[in-house]
């Protein structure tokens, strides 16, 4: 039985990430599940989704978690230029402060920008298709844009999600190494089943050693404490 992969300890200040990516691509997915498995892991974490509410809705990954208790708290966007100050703010010692963000949207004004700068580390998280890709360098070149001004720059992983059969996530993996991206072991693999991972929302999470959520938490935990 292959052994989990140990929790690593993470710096005083704690460590602030974000899980990026257009829409349907699994973020607020992955975020309530990396919350509930941190928690399960004797991390101290919090989470902030960042997607500004609508008249009537609050983003997900908030909704999810008044809806249920997915072991830390999950906070309301705060105002846009407020970002960065209560990521900090929030960042628990040792532990994690997690951002949740809405479909990626590059303009002034707008949320993610503010998101990236106040993040150590950024998932972006990537289906497996071409025109997705394409969506992607975006992300790929405001990061670098930051570090060719010298402003902080979040790290980068990607993980592939919404994969299904086929060879498109292995070849797409292949060309974002080759282009010198890390991408991460784990994949969120699509499931139309209603009691597949993707089908959480609003429902309590359990926890499982050795499952493929566990494995996927342990690998970005392992990531945002570098």
């Amino acid at each position: 039985m292959t052994k989990p992969r140990p929790v690593p300890v993470l710096p005083a200040g704690g460590r602030r990430a974000a899980f990026i990516g257009k829409g349907g691509a699994g973020k607020s997915t992955l975020s309530a599940y990396f919350l509930a498995y941190l928690k399960s892991y004797g991390v101290p974490c919090v989470g902030i989704d960042t997607d500004v509410p609508g008249k009537a809705e609050h983003g997900t990954l908030y909704t999810h978690a008044n809806a249920v208790d997915l072991g830390a708290p999950v906070y309301p966007a705060p105002a846009v230029h407020h970002i960065r100050q209560e990521a900090q703010r929030l960042c628990p010692e040792k532990g994690v402060c997690l951002l949740d963000t809405a479909a990626w949207e590059k303009h002034d004004g707008g949320p993610h920008l503010a998101v990236m700068s106040a993040v150590d580390k950024v998932i972006l998280c990537l289906q497996p298709t071409p025109n997705e890709l394409d969506r992607a360098t975006s992300v790929l070149g405001y990061i670098q844009q930051l570090k060719a001004t010298g402003a902080p720059a979040p790290e980068l992983h990607v993980m592939l999600t919404m994969v299904g059969r086929g060879v498109a996530a292995d070849k797409l993996q292949a060309k974002l190494e080759a282009a010198g991206y890390p991408v991460l072991s784990s994949r969120f693999m699509f499931s139309s089943a209603l009691s597949g991972p993707a089908h959480i929302f609003k429902q309590k999470i359990r926890t499982r050693a050795g499952s493929a959520m566990d494995r996927m938490s342990r690998e970005v935990l392992e990531v945002v404490a570098r």
